[in-house]
């Protein structure tokens, strides 16, 4: 049997420091914010080469607080990529705005300028862009369009993080940068939670006051927010993985090498690794036209397996109105993608057991 992900191999060698975080919470009563939060909020600015980080309760969150804090609002349009996750489309929603869907690149399956500068309107008030499985999108030229109209980008770094883009951390690229650190995430708490990045001091405090209620001071509240506040028993434990994240990006990179070597003559298709960029692989996805008898092999031969994703964002229930769109890269990837094994601790004969599966006859 070999798992789709195991997350213990990162975990056990942790499990001291785990606990004297959790003693810490309790002897200090310090579970909301506080001062967990701030040395965490601290050190992934730091990380990301950003100067402010607010820590929030999700990556969900941090994508719909910053674009209140952007001022997106109803008759408003965003453009956000149709292969991705539905969290990056739903914050849009969520805002009363309406999600313009991009279709994807065919070789990195990222969004590009070109598609991008096609669907650019007067309605336009943000940009969103995925760095989709850990592979940064080419956003230099994405950066220079938006500028041209005063639109701000959006960095969706819920599987970047730790990635490298013409020599600089994804993260610190656009006008703000939202991250996940849901449990599966390169760098994971053990349980929800997200931040922003940004240099915009600005946007980090009004950001800061709409994931606490909007407050400004204990009991004065300067607009309607919400709680949406990253808990220090978290941040806490993200503090203790954050010095780990780029050994274990590297090995990341390392299986995907293995991967890629061993499946060079099979007709498999890799994601093109965006130009100067250093991708983390936050997943390790291929594309085949016989992803069903694929699925049925590991299936057979209990080996796990995931699918990201397999109905594109434009074509959810939820999205019933974009249902007429044709965007036909990204729903290829939506039929032919899966996801193989790939965590810290997969070992390479292991790798090389899933490669022999999928060359089988």
């Amino acid at each position: 049997m070999i798992p789709f992900v195991d997350l213990k191999y990162i975990h056990q060698p942790l499990l001291k420091e785990f606990q004297k975080v959790q003693e810490t919470c309790l002897s200090q009563s310090d579970f909301v914010t506080g001062k967990m939060v701030a040395k965490f909020e601290e050190n992934f600015a730091h990380y990301c080469e950003t100067k402010f980080c607010i820590g929030v309760s999700s990556g969900t969150a941090a994508l719909f607080l910053t674009l209140k804090a952007l001022g997106v609002k109803e008759g408003d349009e965003v453009i956000v990529p149709a292969h991705t996750f539905i969290a990056t489309c739903m914050a849009v929603s969520q805002c009363g705005a309406t999600p313009v869907f991009i279709d994807a690149d065919n070789q990195t399956w990222n969004i590009t300028s070109e598609n991008i500068a096609a669907k650019i309107s007067d309605k336009t008030k943000a940009i969103i862009v995925v760095h989709i499985y850990g592979n940064p999108v080419d956003i230099a030229p994405i950066i220079t369009e938006a500028r041209k109209k005063s639109i701000p980008v959006i960095e969706d770094a819920a599987q970047a993080h730790g990635a490298w883009y013409q020599n600089k951390k994804i993260g610190s690229l656009a006008d703000v940068a939202c991250f996940s650190f849901y449990p599966s995430k390169n760098l994971g708490a053990l349980g929800e939670g997200g931040a922003v990045v940004t240099d915009n001091e600005n946007l980090a405090q009004k950001i800061s006051q709409w994931r606490d209620y909007g407050r400004s001071d204990k009991y004065k509240h300067e607009f309607i927010g919400y709680n949406m506040r990253l808990q220090a028993i978290q941040a806490g434990f993200l503090s203790i993985k954050l010095p780990h994240l780029d050994q274990w990006n590297t090995e990341r990179r390392r299986l995907m090498d293995i991967y890629q070597n061993e499946l060079k003559d099979s007709g498999i298709i890799f994601q093109s690794v965006s130009k100067d960029a250093v991708p983390v692989y936050h997943l390790g996805v291929i594309q085949t036209d016989f992803r069903e008898q694929i699925i049925q092999r590991f299936t057979e031969q209990k080996i796990g397996f995931g699918v990201h994703y397999p109905i594109a964002c434009h074509q959810q229930p939820a999205y019933l109105e974009f249902h007429q769109l044709s965007l036909p890269v990204s729903e290829k990837l939506s039929q032919t993608v899966i996801s193989l094994p790939l965590f810290v601790g997969l070992k390479d004969e292991q790798v090389k057991e899933v490669c022999e599966v999928l060359q089988r006859d």
